[in-house]
């Protein structure tokens, strides 16, 4: 089953560059045929709104030269003009050039599967053409599977229109999508900082994609008799922990380490873990996914038999789900230099404390009425930040339902 994979914007397009050097290394990868064709060239379109980043996507060898998509000017960190785009003429093509390479993409595959896409929160390009792009392919492929990658701000403030996007942009990821991987810039940046004075955007984006591939790429678990990959990882990952509807943020902790046990990276692992709110209540989590690494001696199994019990704590696992514990094992660790990995992907109520801060500062601008005069100005209405506001408040009630 094939996968084809959408990177929006300029974030979204520079976390596919590690993301990918990663992905081509891998032998399943090339066998299976299910995020690359036959001649070895990705499953995966690129769009931008401006062409700096995506002159540096066309120098890739594996890329399909036709499957870059690139207007000629930006979109101003506005939610709005990304959405709607320019008014002029001639320059509003970004949407249906996207379609028609998505069009041939599938086409392409034996067995298309779904979508996933890479985009910010807060950038003009991944939150308005990002959101804009969910609709029209659940439109377009409504049986299909639909995974977004979004990536968060730093909450210290990127740009003073973040907090509007990322409020708007949220609410269509949940209205359209089957999955949110979450990813929270503050978080990357605090824990590559306990291990270097200074953070570059290329090693936030190394730390990124790396977390991706500990989830996306294929594994001995999902594989078959014969020894091949069939791609399920992600769509087997988004049933795993995301069956309810209501409940579909999921975040991913992400290690890598040589000649260290399992028992003790798991424990370095449950050390950087956000475990309570600020009143001090622990957060809970619905379902998880552990996907062990580098395991060639076949051991994670018989590790995780002491380990249990200490994860579950560590997550404070919902008493209502009998198995918050998938768990999925390679014999090679292709996520990085290091020659093991663990990722656990987590559906946590602790996306929560993210979406009410959101939601205050976003209610908090638009009851002054900062800036909105942008947003009029290219499309958008009382009622998109009326429905999103409700779509985030939904979320939050939802997660604090599950939990009880």
């Amino acid at each position: 089953m094939s996968t084809v994979f959408l990177h929006v914007g300029q974030c979204g397009n520079q976390v596919s560059l590690p993301f990918w050097k990663r992905t081509v290394r891998d032998e399943n990868v090339k066998n299976s045929r299910t995020f690359l064709h036959a001649d070895e060239l990705q499953r995966s379109v690129h769009i931008d709104s401006e062409p700096k980043v995506i002159a540096k996507i066309a120098k890739t060898s594996s890329v399909r030269k036709k499957n870059l998509v690139c207007g000629k000017r930006g979109r101003g960190t506005n939610w709005a003009l990304g959405y709607h785009g320019l008014l002029k003429k001639g320059e509003d093509h970004i949407v249906e050039d996207t379609m028609e390479i998505l069009r041939k993409e599938t086409e392409r595959c034996d067995s298309f599967s779904g979508c996933v896409l890479m985009h910010s929160l807060s950038g003009g390009t991944g939150s308005g053409l990002g959101s804009r792009l969910c609709e029209t392919i659940r439109d377009e492929y409504p049986m299909s599977h639909l995974l977004s990658c979004s990536f968060a701000p730093c909450q210290s403030g990127e740009s003073p229109l973040q907090h509007y996007n990322s409020l708007l942009t949220t609410a269509y990821l949940n209205r359209y999508t089957d999955c949110n991987i979450l990813t929270h810039n503050d978080n990357i940046l605090e824990r590559l900082q306990k291990k270097m004075e200074t953070v570059s955007f290329n090693q936030m984006n190394e730390n990124i994609a790396a977390a991706l591939c500990g989830v996306f790429l294929p594994t001995d678990t999902l594989t078959t008799k014969s020894g091949a990959s069939i791609g399920m990882e992600p769509w087997e990952m988004v049933r795993s922990l995301c069956p309810n509807p209501g409940n579909k943020v999921i975040q991913i902790n992400h290690i890598a380490r040589s000649k260290l046990s399992w028992e003790a990276m798991m424990g370095q692992l449950l050390l950087g873990l956000h475990r309570y709110d600020r009143e001090g209540k622990p957060y809970k989590s619905l379902a998880n996914l552990i996907v062990a690494r580098g395991d060639s001696t076949d051991s994670f199994h018989s590790a995780m038999k002491t380990l249990e019990k200490k994860v579950k704590n560590a997550y404070s696992c919902v008493p209502w789900n009998p198995f918050p514990l998938d768990i999925w094992t390679a014999r090679n660790n292709l996520t990085g230099s290091k020659s093991a990995s663990l990722t656990v992907a987590s559906n946590s109520s602790s996306v929560t404390d993210y979406l009410e801060f959101l939601l205050s500062r976003s209610q908090t601008m638009y009851k002054a009425g900062a800036y909105l005069h942008w947003y009029w100005r290219y499309g958008a209405t009382e009622e998109d930040f009326n429905e999103a506001m409700e779509e985030i408040s939904s979320i939050i009630d939802n997660y604090k339902e599950a939990v009880k």
